[in-house]
């Protein structure tokens, strides 16, 4: 679920298990020639990449505390804010980081106290047949030409958790499908090369694997449109106690069905069995090698606060030895995997078209 705010004095992580690139030095490789007006695309140079979701200002103490740095940043942005975004990106560079995830939403964030329902509700200018339509083609076109000028790789988490029914984009799937397939063409477009879609799904745990599947399958846009597939992975404790066990059919299924490499862009968990949690969480990450990427969100959850009953999700891992410990043994086990003379082959969302 969504992140409610951020906080830049705590500012705990989304780590971002994408493949993982672990130091600056680490990073990537360039696999074609810088053009005149935007960044060269960068591939990743590692099998799996591992990033935070905490601003740049904020990844030295965040590196600190758990002993390595992330290849990848993380941050949520709402259309409706228009917030530039090259300071972000630039700052980014400057702290030697070539990878970034953004999960970008196409509304005007509802406040989560709110209730579910005032979150669902359709917004004029944000539905799908609006985005379709070109409503926001000047805002789109502006940002994806911030992306061209990155030096790394920009992952847009576009209208994430579409399968679900908290977000307003989940009303019409033949909608989304088309507005999905209007943002890719028009930030291609736009000179972005260097931008790569992530497909971002939630598990609906609830749902029985013929339904989740039924209802995600609506909102597919096609293999061409999509490089990365995304799950949500988040043990909200109390009614929602979920082991890592119960997620890992769904990622499978997730990979088996669309056959594109899988990055989990969020992950956290509850307080009371997070160190456990997290070493099955490793466990999976060995033995599922298309898991390319992770993202470690312990930003406010929109789910946390509609769930009364759930567990401890404000915990700090940068405050938390035990944790952060796993947190950087996830880290090196990625870096261990490292291979910067190997380009990516055709066909991989890192390699060419």
């Amino acid at each position: 679920m969504r992140p409610l705010a951020l906080n830049l004095l705590t500012l705990s992580a989304t780590l971002v298990v994408l493949g993982v690139l672990t130091l600056p030095a680490m990073g990537v490789i360039d696999s074609e020639p810088r053009g005149a007006h935007r960044a060269a695309y960068r591939a990743p140079s590692a099998e799996r990449l591992v990033g935070v979701t905490v601003d740049p200002w904020h990844l030295d103490e965040w590196s600190r505390a758990v002993g390595a740095q992330p290849a990848l940043l993380a941050k949520f942005e709402a259309f409706a804010r228009r917030r530039p975004l090259g300071p972000y990106l630039k700052e980014a560079e400057r702290r030697g980081v070539r990878g970034v995830v953004i999960s970008w939403e196409p509304w005007a964030p509802v406040p989560a106290a709110r209730g579910r329902t005032a979150q669902f509700r359709p917004q004029r200018g944000y539905r799908n047949v609006d985005i379709a339509r070109g409503r926001q083609d000047a805002y789109i076109k502006r940002f994806a030409r911030a992306i061209a000028r990155f030096d790394g790789v920009v992952y847009l988490r576009y209208a994430h958790e579409m399968n679900g029914i908290w977000y307003p984009w989940t009303h019409d799937s033949r909608g989304y499908r088309q507005a999905w397939r209007h943002v890719v063409r028009l930030v291609r477009r736009s000179g972005a090369d260097n931008a790569r879609f992530v497909w971002s799904t939630n598990p609906n745990l609830y749902q029985s694997p013929r339904n989740w599947e039924r209802r995600m399958r609506r909102f597919w846009p096609g293999a061409r449109w999509v490089d990365y597939l995304g799950s949500t992975t988040i043990d909200f404790g109390g009614r929602k106690d979920y082991p890592v066990a119960r997620f890992e059919p769904r990622l499978r299924a997730l990979h088996a069905l669309f056959g594109k490499p899988v990055m989990i862009t969020e992950a956290n968990t509850d307080y009371a069995g997070r160190v456990p949690w997290l070493r099955d969480f490793r466990r999976l990450l060995t033995r599922a090698p298309w898991i390319r990427a992770v993202v470690w969100s312990q930003l406010p959850s929109r789910g946390r606060a509609q769930m009364p009953d759930a567990g401890n999700l404000d915990w700090d891992v940068q405050h938390d030895p035990p944790a952060a410990a796993v947190l950087h043994q996830i880290i090196r086990d990625g870096a261990g995997r490292h291979d910067a003379a190997r380009p990516p082959p055709r066909g991989h969302p890192g390699g060419a078209r």
